[in-house]
């Protein structure tokens, strides 16, 4: 067994253990447990998903943009084709991200911010401490550095950012699926995997500068987006929330008791 590989069978297993904490302090709290979890299902979910997708959109695209100017890739058309998009890109895309987020966000951050709750930045030091786990996770990858770990580790803070901001998987989700999917289609390498794309592109400059055989988050322009992306993360969710705090991550407000919601009005 590799020690990338032990790494992460460690990681999955205190995932499952901090969300399975994080289910009985809900249903001891009298709280919704899947809505706590994050697991809500309302309007904003097709919301979210098409924030997530045209933030992360943009993003690589100006990645692109930036890279070419400065002759760091050479671009050649794409091998992606109608019949191969729903196949190779998009339904593996899905399920990988969906897999991260369910077992780093909904289980893993969600048994640290409340083990760290009472902290006055806990809910930071959870995004933190989590997103260095999601970045250590990915050193197995073709192509990974330690400098693409941070890269890959700022990911981790803007789905975690998104989770608890909105207190729900749906915009980390279409963030994290939007980032691995524009990659693919401009040509880059998605954390060292290829996928068909409207493009094909070859490193022609310095990994720090395009991340190599990694993808962008191995590269600056690729880890200035992610900024990026924290920035219009946070753009998104005062405007929902203008009383939302920055400081604390506290936006959307807390579901509430369920003997709370079955209570009748009068």
């Amino acid at each position: 067994m590799t020690a990338s590989l032990a790494f992460s069978i460690l990681t999955y297993l205190l995932a499952l253990g901090l969300g399975g904490f994080a289910v009985i302090h809900y249903a001891r709290k009298r709280k919704p447990v899947l809505r706590s979890l994050g697991l809500t299902l309302n309007r904003w979910l097709p919301i979210d998903i098409a924030v997530g997708l045209a933030i992360t959109f943009v993003a690589i695209g100006l990645v692109f943009v930036v890279e070419l100017l400065l002759g760091v890739v050479a671009v050649q058309p794409g091998t992606l084709t109608w019949s191969s998009f729903a196949s190779e890109v998009l339904v593996p895309l899905i399920q990988a991200a969906a897999l991260e987020e369910f077992l780093f966000r909904v289980l893993l951050l969600s048994g640290v911010a409340i083990l760290l709750s009472r902290l006055t930045h806990g809910r930071w030091i959870a995004v933190l401490l989590t997103a260095a786990l999601f970045g250590a996770g990915h050193l197995g990858n073709d192509g990974a550095t330690a400098v693409s770990a941070f890269g890959t580790g700022l990911g981790g803070v803007i789905y975690a950012v998104a989770f608890l901001a909105t207190r729900s998987v749906w915009l980390p989700f279409g963030l994290h699926l939007g980032w691995n999917m524009a990659q693919g289609l401009f040509g880059f390498p998605i954390s060292g995997n290829i996928v068909p794309g409207w493009f094909s592109t070859a490193s022609t400059g310095p990994e720090l500068l395009n991340g190599g055989a990694y993808g962008p988050e191995g590269g600056i322009p690729g880890m200035l987006a992610r900024v990026l992306i924290i920035a219009m993360v946070f753009a998104y969710v005062k405007t929902r929330w203008p009383d939302g705090s920055i400081a604390t991550l506290r936006f959307a407000p807390a579901p509430e008791k369920r003997s709370a919601v079955l209570q009748p009005t009068t």
